[in-house]
């Protein structure tokens, strides 16, 4: 057993999604551990595997006590990047299988990969090689035509033209014909697979038991089991492994290992965070079931039986039992408590990427329809990336009792010289609130002061769809990225345009580039925020608290000044809040019970009253006493804001 000494210090950490990026993150994970314990993990995507990993090792760490999980975790870019005998992919690539009906179209779409100047030959060429049939088919009027034109033309001086006519017409028809086929696969093959080409098994008419060329969820699967220490075909793992408990509504920081992911609930247009949320606050967990035909189609048979013996614990009314076993005998099996999900699942929930992967169906009842209502419809589960691909919010607190690192992959212009693929974080606390361009309508500027050109129109129109798509996207971790408190802890890991994301086949020593540049990654995080710190920098984990707090105390202050004129100048001849209160807290008989009626709902007894009125009474000095303090309207800039926001 390999014992190292215990780490000093605890550590939350956020990865960010990115499909093949999460090359990025094995290594830098396996030399963090070396200094940092890992409290809470979080991730969205790609950084979703990277997350469970992490959690798997740390979990072995925490019960066993040894590192055999993060060494082993450090050695998987080189297995990636290793091609089985009798392949030219690599194990990166393998790991997208798709299924029988829609291997033409996955065979079309990943040649064309890394092919910027002659992808549309690329296309034409393969579309035809996956469509001979179809191509034969469309060449035929124009062989027809070339053989009519051969047997009855006539002297003229023009007749030398048919043959040519009849040859762009065989060319022309064959790829139109091929091109039609392909769009009506998509149109049909890709909804029918669950709206995405891999399921992430292997095609059952294909079915492959070699480790080296594993769809992604069975290799996923068994490599979890094997780095948390558990057998590779025995239970799956699960978070409440992880966690050190069977109870689904502990507070978080009683959890050994705190393992969340972001998932996509297309059906419901919302995010919603895994393992779902079954407590005091949020109860989504009790909303969902499962088909067992459905994940047999995505998961392991060991994971779908998992789930079908062990189905969540039910707190409710026997009439609301009795649904449950109508619904069972349907087909349709309650999800797992929180703490019974199994760590698969919940990834390969969150990584769904469009259309390469399946989308992930879980059934729910509309009750906006009626109480009578007990019929179950799918709800789609895809990509976390699309709500959130940065999930920066996982685990922030108001202050921080430690450091939160998040690993952000940003994508560089072609042509980025790879002194240039360094990982940056701020050196100073004025670093890291420009804003990062993406231009994707010119080139990039190679001196200052210069007019940038513009690309062709075809790449000018790609480039606008693709911007407006990922500002969708990103949105909301971009604007949160640059805020005081966040950005310093923030490490920057820039790609190359061929790099990470879609580019499947990358070869293996690019993915090797790639977990170096994870690993120097990691190495920035711990040269800044290890205590003691061993650099020169002020951007140091104390430095990081202290503009923590000067930023809270700024939004606070902001905060009450609202909250103060609302109390002291209602407007429309409203009634203030704290006449109000001593209003209800005069007409209030118990201390304990809610008998007063006079509030409009969520009605509270004296003791609730006087507690609210004095709180306000409190709130109003703290804004008296900051209010005249020099420091007021002076904080690190941009200014964070203190608003409601509903708990996802």
């Amino acid at each position: 057993m390999d014992q190292t000494p215990q780490p000093l210090r605890t550590c939350d950490i956020v990865m960010k999604g990115g499909i093949t990026s999460g090359v990025v993150y094995p290594k830098a994970i396996s030399t963090l551990a070396r200094r940092f314990i890992f409290k809470n993990i979080g991730g969205t995507s790609a950084g979703a595997i990277a997350a469970a990993c992490a959690a798997a090792a740390e979990y072995r760490r925490s019960t066993t006590g040894d590192t055999h999980g993060f060494n082993a975790l450090a050695e998987l870019p080189r297995l990636l990047g290793e091609k089985p005998i009798g392949n030219k992919h690599t194990r990166l690539f393998l790991f997208f299988q798709p299924n029988k009906r829609t291997r033409s179209i996955f065979n079309v779409l990943t040649a064309t990969l890394g092919c910027e100047a002659k992808a549309w030959l690329t296309f034409l060429i393969k579309t035809g090689t996956n469509y001979p049939v179809w191509t034969v088919l469309g060449t035929l009027p124009g062989l027809a035509l070339g053989i009519l034109s051969i047997l009855y033309r006539a002297a003229d001086p023009i007749a030398w033209l048919w043959p040519l006519i009849s040859g762009l017409l065989m060319i022309a028809g064959g790829i139109v014909f091929a091109i039609t086929r392909l769009a009506v696969d998509c149109v049909r093959e890709i909804p029918r697979n669950n709206f995405g080409l891999c399921s992430g098994l292997s095609d059952p008419a294909k079915p492959c038991t070699h480790p080296g060329r594993e769809a992604l969820t069975r290799w996923l699967t068994r490599y979890l089991n094997e780095i948390a220490g558990l057998r590779p075909d025995g239970t799956p793992l699960t978070f409440g492994h992880l966690w050190g408990t069977p109870i689904s509504d502990q507070d978080i920081e009683c959890r050994k290992v705190n393992l969340e992911m972001m998932t996509t609930n297309l059906t419901h247009r919302r995010p919603y965070r895994l393992p779902f949320r079954d407590d005091a606050d949020l109860r989504e967990n009790t909303l969902f079931y499962f088909r067992a035909d459905d994940f047999r189609h995505l998961f392991p048979e060991s994971v779908v039986q998992w789930m079908i013996d062990h189905p969540r614990t039910h707190h409710g009314k026997e009439k609301r039992m009795d649904r449950r076993r109508r619904l069972q005998e349907k087909g349709y099996y309650p999800m797992p408590d929180p703490a019974d999900l199994p760590v698969v699942v919940a990834t390969r929930m969150s990584l769904s990427f469009p259309i390469l992967l399946s989308a992930v169906p879980l059934y729910a009842i509309d009750h906006s329809r009626g109480i009578a209502n007990e019929q179950p419809e799918r709800c789609w589960f895809s990509d976390g990336g699309m709500c959130s691909n940065f999930p920066l919010h996982f685990f922030d607190t108001t202050l921080p009792r430690r450091p939160t690192f998040s690993m952000d992959l940003t994508e560089k212009p072609p042509g980025t010289s790879s002194a240039e693929l360094c990982p940056e974080m701020p050196t100073s606390n004025s670093d890291g609130t420009s804003e990062h361009w993406k231009r994707f309508d010119t080139l990039t500027p190679t001196t200052i002061n210069t007019i940038p050109s513009n690309k062709p129109a075809h790449q000018r129109l790609k480039g606008f769809f693709g911007a407006m798509i990922g500002t969708m996207q990103n949105w909301t971790d971009s604007t949160q990225s640059r805020l005081p408190g966040f950005r310093d802890r923030i490490v920057r890991v820039p790609l190359a345009h061929d790099e990470g994301g879609l580019n499947l086949n990358m070869p293996p020593e690019r993915i090797d580039d790639l977990a170096e540049r994870g690993m120097k990654a990691a190495e920035l995080l711990q040269k800044h925020f290890d205590v003691p710190s061993d650099t020169g920098t002020t951007m140091t984990w104390d430095n990081h608290r202290w503009i923590r707090l000067r930023s809270y105390l700024a939004s606070l202050e902001k905060s009450l000044n609202h909250l103060v004129a609302a109390c002291e100048e209602p407007e429309n001849g409203d009634r203030s809040y704290f006449e109000w209160l001593e209003d209800l807290e005069s007409r209030s008989q118990s201390d304990d019970e809610t008998d007063n009626e006079d509030a409009p709902s969520y009605l509270m007894n004296r003791r609730q009253l006087r507690a609210a009125r004095k709180t306000l009474d409190h709130l109003h000095s703290i804004h008296l006493c900051w209010d005249a303090s020099p420091a007021a309207g002076k904080a690190p800039r941009p200014r964070p804001e203190l608003r409601p926001r509903a708990q996802i």
